[in-house]
């Protein structure tokens, strides 16, 4: 069986970027800075830059659809 600790850092080496929170309540967070446009050096307007979720794979397939 895998861990909250082993599951939070695949998901880390995964979504590079992403900071990996749990809570005492069990839910899921992910975090990251806001994205720049690499030429202008501007935050990207629609950038996500926070999910949540009840299991940690609800989070992946979150990550997974802002990362795309």
């Amino acid at each position: 069986m895998t861990t909250v600790a082993e599951t939070k850092n695949r998901l880390r080496l995964d979504f590079p970027g992403w900071s990996i929170i749990t809570t005492n309540r069990g839910r899921w967070w992910a975090t990251r800075n806001p994205v720049r446009d690499p030429t202008t050096r501007r935050l990207v307007d629609h950038s996500v830059t926070a999910l949540e979720a009840d299991t940690a794979e609800e989070l992946r397939d979150k990550l997974t659809e802002a990362t795309r």
